[in-house]
């Protein structure tokens, strides 16, 4: 067995199997009855070559550490909260353009008003989208011939 211990000669931790860095070896027929058992090993010290229980030990007070998020769990909060921040704008975003459609189809339609000239223009031009046809006679297709 070997066991390592701090300054003032306190077991700091032991191996029963393998070894410690640092440590030094005690024969295992030479410790205490309830070394094995007890669940604070630095209760007991190394006085002249024998592990005995310190009488004056006290255990010291840990700080209680509460679970601390590992560093995968927060990234993945970091996205969930980016993702939440982006869904929000998206809705604020969306609700905008949905006032503004509405706002449009309210809105009433005013007709344009048009001149007395512009109607009577418009009225003697009929508009199409199709090129006007001419009709094709003997001397414009001999004309067209002789521009190829």
């Amino acid at each position: 067995m070997q066991i390592k211990l701090d300054k003032t000669k306190h077991v700091v931790s032991y191996a029963l199997v393998g070894g410690l860095e640092d440590a030094i070896d005690y024969d295992e027929s030479q410790l205490p009855a309830d070394f094995l058992t007890a669940t604070d090993s630095s209760a007991y010290w190394l006085i002249d070559g024998v592990l005995t229980k310190d009488p004056n030990y006290a255990p010291s007070i840990q700080p209680v550490v509460e679970d601390q998020p590992s560093d995968e769990q927060r990234f993945q909060a970091q996205l969930a909260l980016q993702m939440a921040t982006m869904q929000k704008k998206q809705a604020e975003f969306n609700a905008q353009v949905l006032l503004q459609v509405a706002d449009i189809k309210k809105a009433p339609s005013t007709p344009a008003t048009s001149t007395a000239a512009e109607t009577s223009a418009t009225s003697a031009t009929p508009v199409t989208s199709e090129t006007p046809v001419t009709p094709v006679t003997p001397a414009t297709s001999a004309a067209a011939a002789e521009t190829k």
